[in-house]
């Protein structure tokens, strides 16, 4: 998919703005605080996804105008062609050629994955870390996924309330199974599809990689739905000694080796670095495997933690796959970036010649 045209209006401190877009790499130039990853955010949030350094939308709409709503509208073709915009106050208020719709369909229809400065560090990170980005990728490969985590999440809320109350958990455990078992049977699904993506990384990956997913909490028996029940079963006592749950995706672990080793420890820094990106990559290749169209890619300042050779084997890649691709930089790649190079000062964005 492409992103055609774009408008933008009362968006944190963009100016109002109405851009043509073309195919390929875009490069987003300009100092810190200019409102380069505000551009991105907007996009982001018209794709159906949130903001970037929030978990809410209160302070989204324009900072100069207090009561004012934000507005976000694009024209994508491609595989299809579609307008959608997201109107921002309160809430966000979506609409697919003027009619309402919501994030779910918006995300299905025009696939989209965005990787901040924070994923660099998904080798070395935390497990919390590595499960966002493999529910960032469900969450396209699969429609009802966004909403069956959200599910989960609540009904595990629910659950440690009632180990804290030492109230009978039975049925909040059957709610719990089902949602379980298949949020792990699309976490399996797509570590398969990033396994296969890998493989098309070529030098950006530093050695040979494997994935692998620690089910969270549980005796690691072959089916499903098994392995949750006796693990339950296996660790009942505990749950209600130590008031958790300590069986299910919530604990889940990506595991990412090299030769055996932890990759973190295998690696020096900048080869985690690249083996975040050919993860980010290998995410693109995914969605487009599974659901039959080219992803739109935001990369903000992740170039930053990379070596010029590191930078010059992300372009390179990047351009191969076709993907229309936004990169954000206070740095100046000018020089070797193949595609549209836009300048971005106290919020307005113009392309550079």
């Amino acid at each position: 998919m492409i992103l055609r045209r774009l408008k933008i209006k009362g968006y944190r401190n963009l100016k109002p703005h109405s851009l043509e877009m073309a195919e390929g790499l875009h490069l987003l130039f300009g100092e810190n605080g200019a409102g380069k990853t505000n551009f991105l955010e907007s996009i982001n949030i018209l794709m159906g996804w949130g903001p970037f350094r929030s978990k809410g939308i209160g302070d989204i709409p324009c900072w100069n105008k207090e009561k004012e709503k934000a507005f976000v509208w694009g024209a994508f073709e491609g595989e299809e062609s579609l307008e959608a915009a997201v109107g921002i106050f309160k809430r966000t208020v979506f609409k697919i050629g003027g009619k309402l719709s919501n994030a779910s369909e918006i995300r299905m229809r025009v696939p989209s994955l965005s990787f901040l400065p924070g994923d660099m560090a998904l080798v070395e990170g935390g497990p919390s870390r590595r499960r966002s980005f493999i529910d960032r990728l469900c969450a396209v490969l699969f429609p009802l996924y966004a909403s069956t985590i959200y599910d989960y999440r609540k009904i595990l809320k629910q659950k440690r309330a009632a180990l804290e109350k030492r109230s009978n958990i039975s049925l909040v455990n059957r709610a719990m199974a089902e949602r379980a078992i298949w949020i792990w049977s699309c976490r399996i699904a797509a570590l398969d599809l990033l396994k296969i993506g890998l493989a098309k990384t070529g030098e950006l990956l530093p050695g040979q990689v494997e994935l692998f997913l620690s089910r969270g909490g549980t005796l690691g028996l072959e089916d499903l739905r098994e392995d949750f029940w006796e693990s339950i079963k296996k660790f009942k006592d505990k749950e209600e000694t130590y008031r958790m749950s300590i069986v299910g995706p919530h604990r889940d672990e990506i595991k990412i080796k090299s030769s055996g080793r932890g990759a973190s420890e295998f690696f020096s820094r900048g080869h985690r670095r690249r083996t975040a990106l050919a993860l980010m990559l290998a995410a693109g290749w995914a969605v487009e495997r599974k659901v039959r169209k080219k992803p739109i890619l935001l990369l903000d300042e992740v170039m930053a933690e990379l070596d010029m050779e590191g930078r010059e084997i992300l372009v390179k890649m990047v351009e191969s796959t076709k993907w229309q691709t936004f990169v954000t930089t206070a740095e100046d790649f000018t020089p070797f970036w193949p595609g549209q190079v836009w300048n971005v000062e106290d919020g307005k964005i113009s392309p550079m010649k």
